[in-house]
């Protein structure tokens, strides 16, 4: 174990207080802003369900005992009502022991979810901010807006929340966090929260979840020194006054221990005026004034997370980083040492330090591999002591950290960052219930708030398990998003590639094609996510998809099973120990006729013959036909409409009145079988052309499309669609293979039949 004994480094915190002299003070060097957080938690009905332990109470008390003492904060609870749960004052012993008290009236009363009035009533100083503090708000909630039980009324608050309160909060330098503690959360609303006042998002996809990520948002918010946590031991120097060990045990009832560098044992049971020990179920808070300098250890079963914070005069200060990047983004590290708000420039000492920046990254935190290492201190050592080092591009979605480690021989300060690169635009596969049914809706939704939401237009190419394309546009809703529903007939995996073009709030135009979002489709399980490795060539976006069963599958027709115990596979008897043959004879000659009919249909069908049967299933026709002829539909033919009223809601389009410049541009894929893929030209200049007349064009362009395609493709294509059509409407559900088989099979025993006819002697 090495020591560092209190000579030594006291010698070299003179030799720090000689070279700190060479700058005087500035703007960048001087500490941060003490922080101001308001935590505004969600005490609704639905919480018993989404946090049924309750760990909100536990995940407040760890976040007051981590408040510095420099700090304000306060606490909201609400539902249809917002209570200030402990009072927004300076953070003292005090309030800290109020705050336990009232951590534990925490509860899951609420009747609504009144988000927006929450944010008001814990930013009530918005007016008059204090620039004397970084206020943060910690958004906990697990619903959406819901303030009545009117939904255009809830609709007009989530309008007024986007529009008109969250601009206030932003422009006031309040940074958001949000917390959704539920897959049914408004990840829309908590996104653009977030994201438009620089805050994080998070999902609690379990309550068990809870602890972690309240811990993360709370480093966010409180940015804290950190010195390396390696096998259970760290290094604390001469400059440090005071250090806290946050020790997450793997064991609950596992007692922890700290070890001096003198070989003294702390313990929660062993007193100490310098020493302050809080324990909880799960972890161990340990604040240890005027530490003896050297290497301490932990002895206890640690889980991750656990980290040592520490107070000093000696800082690593880092150039804040953004906790959201888009793709292509481009940042860069700057920071440099100081003591007593000076920057350490002296090249002499500088020289003396290894300084190591490293990046990880994966599709989850908990999954982050190592891709880029620099040793800065192989640089020439920069004049006035500020570093400056560009990160590598950020080509790709996931989770990010970066970490500088300053090794000072005498002294180590550590630095992380966690951040999430992002494309503006999102997309993932929803399942919604209406009319009794389950619908599978593909939402895209912007992370961007500059978009112009009416001037963007959101296109998808759905890829079948066939190959086959098909192309939906988008429809934009009132909520800041776009959706189409996607009716799947076949399972398998299915790819959606998404297009978008439009304008920003500035007016300038864009163009974006988000990465190719794979999901899996079964009777079974529903929509299943298609999980794919962070590092690979071609990697896939993830959707949030929930295997929830579109509809029953068809059960097997069991066989009975036989009295006597005997295989049921041996129990079939001859047709004539029961039924005379004459009969079963008629019987297969009415079949056989009737399978005959229908085979001579399809086989018209297949050959495009028959004109008015194609007509009757096309496109077209379907599309024009008045609503009030399809509701009428039933009347006429009950077995028909019902079994081609799938079909015809499968292929139903959305309205295409505001894609039209979108799909005029069109171009075909040599590969595709059906519709071709769109290609996304630059948007028109708005003030130079003149409106397109959406009522003449709209079906234009959907015949300009298929007209592009080469003339054998569309004609197979028709035949196609027309042979599933008319297989769906006669209630058979063959493939085209499976059907001619079925053909050549009635054929050869229609032969057959014929044979045997002319072989029986006459009667």
């Amino acid at each position: 174990m090495m020591i560092v004994t209190r000579i030594t480094v006291g010698l070299v915190g003179l030799f720090f207080a000689i070279v700190s002299v060479a700058q005087e003070p500035d703007s960048t060097a001087l500490p941060s802003l003490p922080p101001d957080i308001r935590l505004v938690i969600d005490v609704s009905g639905s919480m018993k369900r989404n946090d049924p332990n309750n760990l909100r109470q536990p995940a407040i008390e760890l976040l007051v005992q981590l408040l510095p003492d420099n700090s304000r904060a306060g606490v909201w609870t609400f539902g249809k009502w917002i209570n200030m749960l402990v009072p927004h004052k300076p953070v003292t012993t005090q309030w800290r022991e109020a705050a336990q008290d009232k951590a534990q009236d925490i509860n899951s009363v609420g009747l609504y979810t009144n988000i927006g009035e929450a944010l008001e009533k814990s930013a009530y100083d918005v007016k008059s901010a204090n620039n004397k503090y970084k206020t943060s708000i910690i958004l906990l909630t697990d619903g959406m807006v819901d303030i009545d039980k009117s939904p255009e009324v809830n609709k007009r608050e989530w309008r007024r929340i986007v529009d008109d309160v969250l601009p206030k909060l932003s422009d006031a330098g309040i940074t958001i966090h949000t917390i959704a503690l539920s897959d049914n959360a408004d990840r829309n609303l908590m996104n653009k929260l977030s994201l438009t006042s620089g805050g994080m998002a998070e999902v609690a996809h379990t309550a068990d979840d809870l602890m972690r990520i309240f811990l993360k948002t709370f480093d966010a918010a409180v940015p804290s020194e950190q010195v390396p946590l390696t096998d259970n031991q760290f290094v604390i120097d001469s400059s440090v006054e005071e250090f806290t060990a946050l020790i997450f045990r793997n064991k609950t009832d596992e007692q922890t221990a700290l070890i001096g560098p003198d070989g003294v044992i702390y313990s929660d049971s062993e007193k100490s005026s310098d020493v302050k020990w809080y324990r909880d179920g799960k972890y161990d808070l340990i604040t240890v004034k005027r530490p003896l300098e050297g290497e301490w250890g932990v002895q206890a079963d640690m889980a991750p997370d656990s980290r040592i914070t520490v107070v000093s005069n000696l800082n690593l200060r880092v150039k804040p980083l953004p906790l959201n990047v888009f793709d292509g983004q481009v940042e860069a590290l700057n920071f440099f040492l100081q003591e007593d708000g000076k920057i350490i420039d002296r090249p002499e000492f500088l020289s003396l330090m290894t300084i190591d920046a490293s990046m990880e990254a994966g599709n989850d935190e908990f999954d982050l591999t190592q891709f880029w290492v620099k040793a800065l201190s192989d640089e020439s050592v920069p004049s006035d002591g500020r570093y400056h080092q560009e990160l590598p591009a950020f080509n790709k979605d996931g989770i990010y950290q970066v970490s500088v480690v300053v090794d000072g021989k005498t002294f180590i300060r550590q630095f992380n960052h966690q951040f999430t690169v992002r494309q503006e635009f999102g997309a993932e596969v929803k399942h919604v219930f209406i009319d009794g049914k389950t619908e599978y809706v593909l939402i895209a939704n912007s992370f961007n708030q500059n978009i112009d939401i009416p001037n963007t237009q959101v296109v998808a190419t759905i890829i079948s398990p066939e190959g086959r394309k098909k192309i939906r546009p988008l429809t934009a809703t009132d909520l800041d998003t776009w959706k189409a529903t996607l009716l799947p007939d076949y399972e398998g995996e299915y790819k959606a590639q998404i297009k978008i073009k439009g304008l920003y709030t500035d007016g300038n135009a864009f163009e974006s094609s988000l990465n190719e979002i794979s999901f899996h489709y079964s009777l079974d399980g529903g929509f299943v996510e298609e999980e794919t490795p962070f590092f690979e060539e071609e990697p896939v976006v993830s959707v949030s998809a929930t295997p929830v069963p579109t509809a029953a599958p068809t059960e097997a027709i069991e066989q009975p099973e036989p009295a006597d115990g005997t295989e049921a596979d041996n129990i079939e008897a001859s047709p004539s120990e029961s039924v005379p043959m004459w009969m079963i004879y008629s019987i297969l000659g009415v079949g056989n006729l009737l399978l005959l009919g229908l085979g001579i249909f399809a086989y018209k069908k297949m050959m495009g013959k028959n004109d008015d049967v194609l007509d009757q299933f096309s496109d077209e026709n379907i599309e024009q036909a008045p609503a009030e002829d399809k509701a009428e539909g039933d009347s006429e033919d009950e077995a028909l409409s019902e079994a081609s009223s799938a079909e015809d809601e499968a292929e139903e389009e959305p309205p295409m009145e505001d894609l039209e410049p979108v799909m005029d541009q069109l171009t075909p894929d040599e590969d595709d079988d059906l519709d071709p893929e769109p290609a996304m030209e630059a948007l028109p200049d708005p003030v130079a052309e003149a409106p397109i007349d959406e009522s003449t064009e709209e079906l234009d362009d959907l015949d300009s499309m298929a007209d592009e395609l080469p003339e054998e493709d569309q004609e197979q294509a028709e035949d196609d669609d027309m042979v599933a059509d008319m297989l769906k409407a006669q209630g058979l559900d063959l493939a085209e293979d499976e059907l001619d088989e079925a053909i050549s099979t009635l054929i050869d025993d229609l032969d057959d039949d014929d044979d045997m006819d002319e072989d029986e002697p006459k009667g």
